[in-house]
């Protein structure tokens, strides 16, 4: 059964890597990494860019990408390396609190999350995540409390929306040590790790952080950052039917869950330390999925799954915990289970769901392609989707790299600036200097939503490419089919 565990979560790893459509989240790790890496932005203090996300992942792909070139393959396999460490970690931890048997015990669950392992294998930050928290636990099951507080930042410093799961890991150490200097000593750990990282982009960590709710009102920021005028996703009824359909049982399922683990753990047989460890394992996994949740919801109601992929390991830690005692029972319906799971990607909400293998060659033929344009050109406005897969390390301008979503109705030019947003006098200028603009006309529409001031700046973006650029025709497909590509009238020219 372990064997079949472990075949079946590389074989849908591997699926991942080729055929798992790719999207916009992947492009901005790998454009993003690329330009730190390799010199061509400051590090979190390069005027007009904002990251929106800590440099732990960026990092991670952009030294991928330094070292390889950028590409979205490369990327996709750092993911699935990570993804096959992520297993033999979930059976190391379970093993450690509860013996052998239970750690089989828990791959076996493990591999009944396939699409879990799906986002393992694309090129966004979840399989570094819940890499740096497993060696987190694992540490911390072993007592190298020192390692633990190291791994436990590194979580943070990877994805920012971790901050309270350091909060909590805080106040286990303050509960389990109860010694002024070892917990002084684990403090200066987890301050050096922040400090290394944060001190260089402390004004752009700020901002980041001012997205946090109430920490906005403790934060010194001007006041367009502290009241952003954030664009909202408009969901039209099918979308929403769609997302109770695939979810709610999710939901609903892991709430009952929940709460049958806390009735069950006191009546697993550990010593005190475990069964403390195994409360606070249920602590981070369960604050972590009600808060994705939430985030989730207010960003999209099927992005459930993707937030899932960051505890998805700690869910099988867990269940195997609390399942060891009747496992025997438990081992004759793994098989059924198992096609069941495998079955259910096809109606999970992954990037593309079940594609067909000629999607990645799309890609790879278009970056060619468009790689004919930019040649040359180093002042590159890319508002569209996907962003800059095709750009291959060129600079576009900075804020533009999140497209309309970073645009701010404001007056105060300098502080949307500052800030790594643009407006419509930052938008007239760029356009004065531009040498290639590519536009998707869903992002100018998606911007006319937005405010009157969105929709003027929309109708000036119009009217000058018609004044002052041409556009022009590539000669074969470039994906996804909805670009538009805009060269200054003096130097046009056709692919």
């Amino acid at each position: 059964m372990t064997w079949l565990a472990t075949l079946s979560w590389f074989l849908v790893g591997l699926y991942g890597v080729f055929y798992n459509i790719s999207y916009i989240d992947e492009a901005k790790y790998l454009i993003k990494g690329w330009l730190m890496t390799t010199g061509q932005i400051g590090y979190y203090s390069t005027p007009e860019f904002f990251y929106q996300h800590m440099p732990g992942g960026l990092l991670w792909f952009g030294l991928g990408q330094k070292l390889f070139g950028p590409n979205l393959l490369v990327a996709r396999l750092q993911s699935l390396a990570l993804s096959g460490l992520i297993f033999w970690l979930t059976f190391t931890l379970t093993k450690t609190i509860l013996g052998k048997t239970a750690g089989k015990l828990g791959l076996l669950v493990l591999s009944l999350m396939p699409v879990v392992c799906l986002y393992y294998s694309s090129a966004v930050p979840q399989a570094l995540v819940i890499t740096t928290l497993l060696l987190a636990f694992i540490a911390l099951a072993k007592r190298k409390y020192l390692w633990s507080s190291f791994w436990f930042t590194l979580v943070l410093i990877v994805r920012e929306n971790f901050i309270f799961t350091l909060g909590l890991y805080l106040l286990f150490l303050i509960w389990q040590l109860k010694n002024v200097k070892e917990i002084g000593k684990n403090l200066a750990v987890i301050a050096v790790t922040l400090l290394i990282f944060i001190l260089p982009g402390w004004p752009g960590i700020l901002t980041m952080f001012s997205l946090f709710p109430g920490l906005k009102t403790l934060l010194d920021l001007p006041k367009i950052a502290q009241d952003p005028d954030v664009i909202h996703q408009v969901f039209d009824l099918p979308l929403y039917f769609t997302a109770i359909k695939e979810f709610v049982g999710i939901y609903l399922s892991f709430l009952l869950s929940f709460l049958w683990a806390l009735i069950k753990i006191r009546q697993v047989k550990l010593p005190e330390f475990k069964l403390r460890l195994l409360y606070f394992l249920l602590a981070v996994a369960g604050f972590n999925f009600f808060a994705h949740v939430w985030g989730a919801f207010n960003s999209s109601p099927r992005a459930i799954v993707s937030y899932m992929a960051y505890i998805g390991p700690l869910l099988a830690v867990i269940t195997a915990v609390l399942i060891s005692n009747f496992k025997q029972s438990w081992l004759k319906v793994y098989p059924v289970l198992l096609v069941i799971a495998l079955i259910s990607i096809k109606f999970a909400s992954i990037p593309g769901g079940l594609k067909q293998p000629t999607h990645l060659q799309q890609i790879n033929n278009s970056v060619s392609e468009v790689k004919q344009l930019t040649a040359g050109k180093d002042k590159i406005i890319w508002l569209a989707e996907p962003i800059t897969l095709y750009l291959s390390g060129k600079i576009s301008y900075y804020p533009l790299i999140n497209h309309t979503n970073f645009f701010r109705s404001s007056t105060d030019t300098q502080a949307v600036r500052r800030l790594g947003f643009w407006n419509q006098e930052i938008m007239k200028g760029w356009l004065n200097e531009a040498d290639l603009v590519v536009v998707d006309a869903n992002r100018l529409a998606f911007l006319e939503q937005k405010s009157p001031e969105g929709k003027s700046t929309a109708t000036m973006i119009r009217t000058t490419l018609e004044d002052n650029f041409t556009l022009v025709t590539p000669n074969n497909y470039i994906w996804p089919g909805n670009l538009s590509f805009y060269l200054p009238k003096s130097i046009a020219t056709t692919f």
